[in-house]
């Protein structure tokens, strides 16, 4: 499907420019606001933010002797360009066409193979959400396990979960559908509010406190091992990235005091990541090293009395 897709995207674009041609007053448009600006960048902000538990996911399949480095390419070139080029795609849809509905627009400028973009779209689309629907299911899973560590989920167990999280999935989209680009763009938005702070703590974490040096077997210890059961450093830092975002929070179930003087553009991802980095990497190395050295200590205690 990356193959056919990406063939299929590139014959669109060149269907959508020599064929069926562009109008022509499309380069002059529409206007720049800073807003749209924001909003545009929060989007391919959050659409990498949101993908990066596939790292987790997906790297345990690679090879072992597979290094940092192509793993890091393969992982950035496919996010940059599978993100890219399909919202290029979208932006000259709904520049070139009147109304908000991208899927008539985009039938209507590939028309003569129409068919074939929709079908293999829908079909690369289809392949995606199964993908999305394990790392789902993986991720309700575990924290099932967190909380019920005897809790062993078999062959029957998982397949219901996917099952129900479908159904979920779903409903909300059949409930959405009517007002389906104003709550995407909600949904988004919380997305980002939530997942910006959590981001910022584990870069931080991982380049600058850890520098990636992690005593992986602790992790899976009832107790935490030297990291102790709850990061109570992470976790202020994270809801306090949460909570300075509130003023400049730009939707339409909420719009803070400060994003509505900025006449309604959306700062509070990057408030958020200002916030956070510096609190968290702070607290990390007065508080959060002192604990991992008690423990450390402890556990070594435990170990050679076992």
């Amino acid at each position: 499907m990356t193959y056919l897709s990406g063939a299929v995207l590139l014959l669109a674009f060149a269907w959508m420019v020599f064929v069926h041609h562009l109008p022509g007053n499309f380069f002059s448009s529409g206007h720049f606001g800073a807003a749209g600006f924001m909003g545009t960048i929060s989007v391919a902000a959050l659409w990498q933010i949101a993908y990066a538990p596939y790292v987790s996911d997906y790297s345990r399949y690679m090879p072992r002797q597979t290094g940092s480095r192509p793993a890091f390419w393969a992982s950035y070139t496919g996010c940059s360009i599978g993100s890219i080029l399909p919202m290029i795609l979208g932006a000259m849809v709904g520049l070139a066409v009147d109304g908000g509905n991208v899927v008539q627009g985009l039938t209507k400028l590939t028309s003569g193979i129409s068919v074939l973009v929709v079908v293999v779209f829908s079909l690369g689309i289809a392949a995606t959400n199964a993908m999305n629907l394990y790392c789902g299911t993986l991720s309700t899973l575990t924290v099932g396990q967190t909380v019920a560590p005897r809790f062993s989920p078999r062959a029957r167990s998982r397949a219901m979960t996917a099952i129900l999280l479908f159904a979920a999935s779903l409903i909300l989209a059949l409930v959405a559908q009517n007002n389906f680009l104003v709550n995407y763009e909600n949904f988004i938005s919380l997305l980002l509010y939530v997942l910006v702070p959590w981001t910022a703590v584990n870069l931080v974490d991982y380049y600058l406190v850890q520098h990636g040096d992690y005593a992986v077997d602790d992790f899976f210890r009832a107790d935490g091992g030297r990291y102790g059961r709850v990061n109570w450093v992470a976790i202020a830092a994270y809801l306090l990235g949460i909570g300075v975002q509130v003023p400049f929070i730009v939707t339409t179930l909420y719009t803070g005091p400060v994003g509505s003087a900025l006449n309604g553009v959306d700062l509070s991802w990057i408030v958020g990541l200002l916030v956070v980095t510096p609190v968290y990497y702070v607290g990390a190395k007065r508080f959060r090293s002192a604990h991992s050295r008690v423990n450390q200590a402890a556990s070594l205690v435990s170990d050679e009395v076992a």
